[in-house]
């Protein structure tokens, strides 16, 4: 279907709806936006020519990865090919949601929108105490501004595999919507014979900030190897709606926290960081290239370090019988 290897050209410009706030990129994370763009279109076009495939699906949250992924998916395979779900459930952003099916509007794909409250309410997630505590009274980020550590220390206790019965319960309360959305994904996937998109970026792959067999999942993963802020500036060529440019990045699962809030540190001094220390970087270098304290290097070291686990497959007995 793909044979003659064409990449869809842009038929029209996307209007933004307001002006965006741009989030800083260090010289040292530019790159040829606009090859690189022309890159992974080709790697989308021949992923799915090898899986035989009649296009590509993907999960769209209205946040900045799911919307470049759908424009990366346009510009291979035409609007024609790209299908989208917008799966909300009770704690989402119904702005979210609007921003995701207007920009697939303009994309010109196909999309649906499916709620997941149901499915989620008969499975008990909405039956804890932490689910109370982020819908009624905005527990969570409420308790993560009055102790800006909180949240900082949670995100650690999930990679080192401890903290208490609460704990768990609120671990289990938020995953579990990442990955029924997967399951709905997967099942509009196999009965129209298309490719699934990851959304995963590479900032959320190294440090741990997704959800094993959730938002982690997918057949091709054509932004995984590109850092948050690098994505940012890449939404500016793709034309992504500034709406979506200017929104704090946002897992939008429970009462508003942002992503950086969760994980106590910048994006653009996280992935400074990460960037330095994937090249080799020394501490003093890292520091004063990116304007950033050693204790900072000290916690994405660690958590990189803690994360690597799940960036691995299942644990596998080795030998023959």
């Amino acid at each position: 279907m793909y044979s003659e290897r064409r990449r869809f050209e842009w038929s029209r410009r996307f209007e933004s709806r307001k002006d965006g706030k741009d989030l800083p990129i260090s010289p040292e994370l530019e790159i040829d936006f606009t090859g690189e763009v022309d890159r992974i279109a080709d790697f989308i076009i021949d992923r799915v020519e090898r899986k035989g495939a009649d296009g590509v699906i993907l999960g769209m949250s209205g946040g900045i990865d799911s919307s470049i992924s759908a424009a990366l998916g346009v510009r291979a395979l035409s609007p024609n090919h790209v299908h989208a779900l917008m799966l909300p459930e009770r704690d989402s952003s119904p702005e979210s949601v609007e921003d995701a099916c207007e920009h697939a509007g303009l994309l010109g794909i196909r999309y649906k929108v499916f709620d997941l409250t149901e499915p989620l309410k008969e499975l008990g997630c909405y039956e804890s105490g932490v689910s109370y505590a982020a819908r009624v009274k905005g527990g969570v980020r409420a308790a993560a501004r009055i102790f800006p550590g909180l949240a900082r220390k949670g995100f650690l206790a999930n990679l080192e595999g401890e903290g208490g019965k609460q704990f768990r319960e609120f671990i289990a309360y938020f995953r579990i919507k990442h990955r029924l959305r997967m399951v709905e994904i997967y099942r509009e996937a196999e009965r129209k014979n298309l490719a699934v998109l990851s959304c995963a970026n590479r900032t959320e792959y190294e440090t741990g900030f997704f959800v094993r067999y959730g938002d982690d999942a997918g057949d091709i993963a054509p932004i995984r190897h590109l850092y948050k802020t690098q994505l940012f500036e890449m939404g500016k060529l793709l034309q992504i709606p500034a709406v979506i440019i200017k929104k704090s990045p946002s897992p939008d699962l429970f009462a508003g926290m942002k992503d950086e809030e969760i994980m106590g540190i910048s994006y653009e001094k996280l992935d400074g960081i990460l960037w330095g220390l994937s090249h080799g970087m020394k501490r003093p270098e890292i520091e004063k290239a990116f304007g950033v304290s050693n204790k900072s290097i000290s916690y994405v070291s660690k958590i990189k370090k803690l994360s690597k686990e799940l960036r691995l497959g299942p644990d596998l007995l080795r030998g023959t019988m």
